[in-house]
């Protein structure tokens, strides 16, 4: 029986063998570093469970001891996080701010300086020069800006703040395995406020998959070889789905009566924008443009310009979620190659939100079913649908853009103001209708000769400029649509 019970025994242990069934004692994982007080308790309690897991994930505890020692949240950082010129300055100051003569100069000398490679560059990724120079202009004012900020400390404060914590913390572990890898030294990791890195400003994880190492020196170097920094651009807009030969944006002429409702962000075919009598401002578009996919923006509403995105305006996004963004670096592009700005002037004349009022508007919006999102005084693509959606309430032109004319509309809708009690208009004579026709012409109306003689052409021109100033639609010539059209044309 005892040898029987040996053999049993000894059977089973080669079985288990055979299966691969046998336990093997996991290494305990190394203990996660120790830091000091920063002197901020919730800092405190963060970075030391961020460390706890990241070690759980495998990054080195040294490592993250050295990244993560003497570190304390910086409040700069925050504020410059809630005050994003993309979200918060008027669109017309956004564009014009970044579209400037030493700018576009920048990229035409930095063109000529590397030619060869920017040309290799273009044939390899389809990504063309001037859409590369345009993000490193607009990034690192092509490798001149200051970067001020340490990467890990900038990581930390904005992870530890929570708005965005996961995608923070995301970026630390990268930063992290940079260093593991050897793959930056102590002076590569100044960064941007946001912990944006090198010339191109690649977040950490960004970096890891994306830079690349054009000459093959053996480093992916986007903080001083410009070869690496234009290809490492390049390659991260090829990977987000960039389409060879394909336009970025037209600026468009959209006709009388156009229903703003459909700048909703739809994708319709030029050809059925076309159908729809929405002309381009260069000359009309090849057969094969026909079939591209667009949808319609408003940048600063009715009054502004009017432009079809096509598809690789959605990948200069990837880059930055923003469309002001991608209006830069498309508009610097053009400027490169010697072409004009956009065709049709900012609105300046109707003022723009700031943070406090916009704020105010997300809350009545909400208050009055219309969801805008959480109330953070940034203009984003909720806000702007639920204007979107009040103003198709109200019988206005539902372009989307807020105004002060709009806020103090939905504080009288929202019981939290008074109307104002309305002047009764009078009727304009000969020389009043002649100078409204004169306005009218200016702003796009299109009434013909000002001949001083209300016919169907001229009334229907009031009728659209009432309905695109949120103004009660009458179509009459009044004293009161005088004034408002002399305001619109500056």
């Amino acid at each position: 029986m005892d040898m029987k019970r040996t053999l049993f025994v000894l059977a089973a242990v080669l079985l288990s063998l055979a299966c691969g069934q046998t336990q093997v004692s996991a290494q305990p994982a190394p203990p996660p570093p120790s830091f000091a007080s920063s002197g901020d308790p919730s800092f405190d309690a963060w970075r030391d469970d961020f460390a706890a897991r990241a070690v759980a994930r495998g990054r080195d505890p040294a490592v993250l001891g050295r990244l993560l020692s003497g570190l304390r949240p910086d409040p700069r950082i925050v504020e410059l996080d809630q005050r994003q010129p993309e979200f918060v300055a008027p669109v017309w100051d956004y564009v014009t701010n970044r579209v400037t003569e030493n700018r576009i100069a920048g990229g035409r000398a930095l063109r000529a300086e590397i030619a060869p490679t920017l040309r290799a560059v273009e044939e390899r990724f389809g990504v063309p020069q001037g859409i590369i120079l345009g993000i490193w202009g607009l990034e690192s004012n092509y490798g001149a800006a200051a970067l001020n900020y340490d990467a890990a400390a900038a990581l930390a404060t904005l992870a530890h703040e929570g708005r965005r914590r996961q995608q923070f913390e995301t970026y630390l572990l990268a930063l992290a395995e940079m260093v593991e890898r050897g793959l930056a030294d102590q002076q590569q990791l100044r960064s941007s406020w946001a912990g944006a890195l090198g010339q191109p400003q690649f977040m950490p994880d960004v970096y890891l998959t994306t830079a690349v190492d054009w000459d093959s020196d053996g480093h992916r170097d986007i903080w001083t070889n410009r070869g690496d920094v234009a290809a490492s651009i390049a390659n991260y807009l090829a990977d987000r789905g960039w389409r060879r030969g394909e336009p970025v944006f037209d600026e468009v002429r959209l006709p009388a009566g156009f229903d703003y409702a459909l700048a909703d962000g739809a994708q319709r075919s030029v050809a059925e924008w076309a159908g729809r009598g929405v002309t381009r401002m260069e000359g009309d578009w090849s057969a094969n443009e026909s079939a591209l996919q667009a949808q319609l923006f408003l940048p600063a509403g009715a009054q502004g310009p009017a432009l079809l995105l096509h598809h690789n305006f959605a990948v200069i996004r990837r880059y930055n979620n923003s469309d002001r963004y991608a209006l830069v670096v498309a508009l610097l592009a053009r400027a490169f190659e010697g072409r004009g700005g956009l065709v049709q002037s900012w609105p300046r004349q109707l003022g723009a939100l700031n943070r406090e009022q916009t704020l105010e508007l997300q809350t009545l919006l909400n208050g009055l079913g219309h969801d805008a999102g959480a109330p953070d005084g940034l203009f984003g693509s909720a806000t702007r649908r639920a204007v979107r959606a009040f103003q198709v309430s109200e019988g206005q032109a539902a372009d989307g853009f807020p105004t002060t004319a709009l806020l103090e509309q939905l504080r009288v809708r929202s019981g939290v103001a008074t109307a104002a009690p309305a002047r009764e208009p009078r009727g304009l004579g000969p020389a009043g209708v002649r100078e409204l026709q004169r306005l009218l012409n200016r702003l796009g109306y299109h009434v013909g000769r000002a001949d001083g003689e209300i016919g169907p052409r001229t009334r229907e021109a009031i009728r659209r400029f009432e309905r695109e100033r949120g103004l009660e639609v009458r179509g009459r010539a009044t004293d009161i649509i005088l004034e408002a059209a002399r305001a619109a044309a500056g």
